[in-house]
Order: structure tokens, then C-alpha cells, then sequence
């Protein structure tokens, strides 16, 4: 018993330090990743419409713009990434997106960061879904918009070169682990697949994951959300400024606590949301702090600052915290590494089309009521999405349950065999 104990202990050290060592190699380059993609809303604070002479529609289309790029090459890149080495795709892209973000100082014109904004996002579109799926000289003077491409650019740079040593392909390559907790770490993802536990890879498999229900409803509940997040991350300091007389430079400090919070409230709801193995009532939690946010940032009086600022947090804080429990929610129901790969690709792609509206909605300042109408609107939808597809796997469970030995093994068969059948095998269950 004692021996059985220190086995069972040991292995429990292992995963801890395999879960650690993966996210802090994943998070770094992630959190990085956002801050480039958002600073185009502090770098307008600091002097970018003015010295580019963008006008409100063309500063609104280099938001959108980059979610174009992004769309069109998710589901590619990840293609990319399942049949290559991920330390070598994950760290070219964040090479490539580390030089645009930079070059982006330069940007005399509209043309420029248009193009610019563009090809940021065709290099980031690898990175989100990709680490789903694994879980110069310049003038003296410069202006503080330059600063901000500069600084949030080039630690992008730096990254992709030590992500290239430091990302493990896959467990069974991992360098930071001893020979015994790579078969631990092993073991651990194939009792957690379960029924769908397949690392094969043929078109058919992408296929599937076409005509899978799920994928089009996560894609709704995922471009809901990110309609939402993004409107609130690109029009933050905006939001901010105009509640007061502030300066740009305030403005810009006082973003900072509602991400601190977020930040906190991502890191908790995650926690609990795992501890419980629950997602979908978690969403609804964060959606309902959502909506109140957005409905005191709708009715409260322009002169209550103190309110609407304490809003501009819940909201902050609600759609930034949903995001991580929803990608955690269809990342566990499609089953096998292929129908997992291709399934997070698709639905971050088309979900991202989310953040070309959110660039289009916060028009209307000072107080922006259309666009918190817009975005507490999207939000709402998602609750009523969420509330479907956690009844429908709830029922699908029931289900399974039922069904006989034969009734299965008829069911794997009409999927196309154990290799096609995924999540959808009657031995899987699903998450909600």
C-alpha cells in the first residue's frame, strides 16, 4: 500500500509540473499576442488618428481588418500545425507577427496600417486555436503611438526565438520531463480521450467536424462572445476617456485596473470551472456580471463617473473571463487530436469574424449607447445559445446511457468506424 501510495503521489507531481511548465510556456507568448492586437486602442489615445489623418470610418476598418486576415487562415494554419513540428510553426508565426506589430511604428498613412493590421492577423490567426490544440533604428523623435508598436512589438520577437527551444512537440518529446513522466503524462491523455482516444489523421476526419452540429453551434456561441470582448478591448480607453475630462495619458492609466481585474476573475472563474469539470453555468455566471455592466453603462447618468467607470469593469471583466471557460468547453467535446485540431481551428475562425463587428460598433461617443445595445444584445444571445447546447448534451448523455451493446456498436459503424466516430462514439460523454 505504502509503494501504491508514492506511485499515486509521484504521478500527481507530474501532471502538476507537465500542466504548470505547458501553460506558462502558452500563456506568455498569448498574453503578448493580446496586447499587440488591442494597443491600436491606446496608441489612438496617443496621437495615431491625428498624425495618420484617419478619419472615424477608416480608423474603424483598420480594427476590423485585421479579423479578415485572421478568419481566412485559422483553419490552414492549423492544419499546418498538426502535421508539423508546433515549436516551429508556433514560434515562425510569432517571429512574423513580432515584425509587423514593429514595423507598424513606421506607418506614415491609412494604406500602411490597414496593411499593417492585416497581415497581423494572418500570422496570429495560428497562435490562439494552434496553442488550444497543444494546449532597428528608427528617428529620435518618436510619437507615443510609435512607442506603443515598438515596446509591444518587439518582446514578440524575442519570444519566438526562445519558444523554439523551449515548446515541446507533443508529451512523448518533452524535454523538461524524466522518461517516467512522459508515460505518466501519456497515460493521463489517453484515459481522459476515453472512447476517442485516436491520433490518426485523414480528410474524412475534417469532414466530419463540417457536418457536426457542434461546430456550428460553438461557432455562434464563440462569435457572440467575441463581437462583445472585442468591441470592449478596442474601444476601452475611448470608453474611458470619455466619462471625464482626463487626459490621453490618464485615460490610458485608468484601463489598467479593469484588466487587472479581469484578469483575476479569468484566473478564478477558470479555477472553479475546472475544479468542478462545469462549463456552461460557469458562462452563464459570467454573461449575467456581463449585462449588468452593460446595462448601468446604458441608464446610469453621464454625470455618476464613479458608477459607470465600476461597469466598465464588470464588463471588462465578464468578457475576458468567458473566454477561457468557452474554448476549455468545445476543446473537451470533440474527441481525437484530429477532429480536436481541426474543430477548435473552424470554430475560432468563424468566431473571430466577431471582433470585425466589434470594430464597427462603439461609433457613436460619447456615452456609445448603440454600442453597449449591440454588445449586451450579442451577449444575451450567447446565454440563450449556452442554456441550448448544455440541454442538448444533457440530453444526448441520457442518451447513451441507454443503449445496448449491439445499439453501439451500430452507432460507431454509422460514423464511419472508432476512427471517425470521435466525441460522437457511445462511450464518450459530454461536457456541459
Amino acid at each position: 500500500m505504502s509503494s501504491e501510495k508514492s506511485i499515486q503521489e509521484k504521478s500527481i507531481q507530474d501532471l502538476e509540473q507537465v500542466d504548470i511548465s505547458q501553460q506558462e510556456q502558452q500563456y506568455d507568448p498569448e498574453i503578448v499576442k493580446r496586447v499587440v492586437r488591442s494597443n491600436i486602442g491606446n496608441a489612438k489615445l496617443g496621437g495615431l488618428t491625428t498624425d495618420l489623418h484617419l478619419t472615424a470610418s477608416q480608423y474603424s476598418w483598420c480594427l476590423s481588418i485585421f479579423y479578415f486576415g485572421y478568419v481566412i487562415f485559422d483553419l490552414p494554419s492549423n492544419i499546418v500545425l498538426r502535421r508539423w513540428r508546433p515549436s516551429i510553426w508556433l514560434s515562425t508565426i510569432m517571429l512574423c507577427w513580432g515584425i509587423v506589430a514593429t514595423a507598424m511604428a513606421g506607418c506614415t498613412n491609412f494604406a500602411g496600417l490597414a496593411t499593417g493590421r492585416l497581415f497581423l492577423g494572418i500570422f496570429e490567426a495560428g497562435f490562439f486555436p494552434g496553442s488550444i490544440y497543444y494546449l532597428s533604428c528608427c528617428e529620435d523623435k518618436l510619437h507615443t503611438w510609435q512607442w506603443l508598436f515598438l515596446i509591444e512589438g518587439l518582446p514578440s520577437i524575442v519570444l519566438a526565438g526562445v519558444s523554439f527551444y523551449v515548446l515541446p512537440d507533443n508529451p512523448e518529446t518533452c524535454k523538461f520531463l524524466t522518461e517516467e513522466e512522459r508515460v505518466v503524462a501519456v497515460g493521463r491523455l489517453a484515459k481522459d480521450a476515453g472512447a476517442s482516444d485516436d491520433h490518426s489523421w485523414s480528410w474524412a476526419q475534417l469532414v466530419s467536424v463540417l457536418t457536426d452540429w457542434k461546430t456550428w453551434a460553438y461557432s455562434l456561441i464563440y462569435i457572440t462572445g467575441t463581437s462583445a470582448l472585442q468591441g470592449v478591448t478596442l474601444f476601452l480607453p475611448s470608453i474611458v476617456k470619455d466619462m471625464g475630462t482626463w487626459s490621453s495619458a490618464q485615460a490610458q492609466a485608468m484601463t489598467t485596473p479593469p484588466y487587472a481585474l479581469a484578469f483575476v476573475a479569468t484566473v478564478a472563474l477558470s479555477w472553479s470551472s475546472d475544479k468542478l469539470f462545469e462549463r456552461s453555468l460557469h458562462m452563464l455566471f459570467s454573461n449575467a456580471i456581463g449585462m449588468l455592466g452593460f446595462f448601468l453603462l446604458m441608464f446610469i447618468d453621464a454625470s455618476n463617473v464613479a458608477v459607470r467607470y465600476f461597469a466598465a469593469c464588470l464588463v471588462t471583466m465578464s468578457v475576458y473571463a468567458n473566454v477561457s471557460v468557452k474554448v476549455a468547453w468545445f476543446n473537451n467535446n470533440f474527441g481525437g487530436l484530429s477532429r480536436r485540431a481541426v474543430g477548435s481551428a473552424i470554430i475560432v475562425s468563424i468566431g473571430t469574424i466577431g471582433g470585425a463587428i466589434g470594430g464597427q460598433i462603439y461609433a457613436d461617443p460619447p456615452f456609445y449607447k448603440t454600442g453597449n445595445t449591440i454588445a449586451v444584445s450579442m451577449v444575451a444571445a450567447q446565454t440563450v445559445l449556452v442554456i441550448i447546447v448544455r440541454l442538448a448534451f444533457m440530453y444526448e448523455n441520457r442518451r447513451r446511457n441507454t443503449l445496448t451493446d449491439e445499439a453501439k456498436e451500430l452507432e460507431v459503424e454509422k460514423f464511419g468506424g472508432p476512427e471517425l466516430a470521435g466525441d460522437r462514439h457511445p462511450d464518450f460523454r459530454y461536457v456541459y
